[in-house]
């Protein structure tokens, strides 16, 4: 019995962990690609691949930093910005 409560516990560990490693690979692809679209200087469409904070709560101090930078960025340099930007 013991043996058994043991494998169960060992298994559950083990899906909780692929399910971890799952999510992180999701939230490193999404950044990435937000940074390739801004060196590619779409920063708007940048922004909307910054995943969801609701998606990862735990990394919601990067993901509302990343996207007020890149807000920051399309909004100096958008149709209503006030400013030109220096090219």
């Amino acid at each position: 019995e013991a043996k058994k409560q043991s494998a169960m516990e060992k298994e559950k560990a083990d899906s909780k962990k692929k399910e971890q490693e799952t999510k992180d690979k999701k939230f490193k692809d999404s950044m990435a690609k937000a940074d390739e679209l801004e060196r590619e200087g779409k920063f708007r469409d940048a922004w909307m691949k910054v995943p969801e904070m609701t998606e990862f709560p735990e990394k919601a101090d990067e993901i509302r930093k990343r996207k007020s930078e890149l807000s920051d960025k399309f909004s100096s340099t958008g149709l209503f910005a006030t400013e030109q930007p220096n090219v």
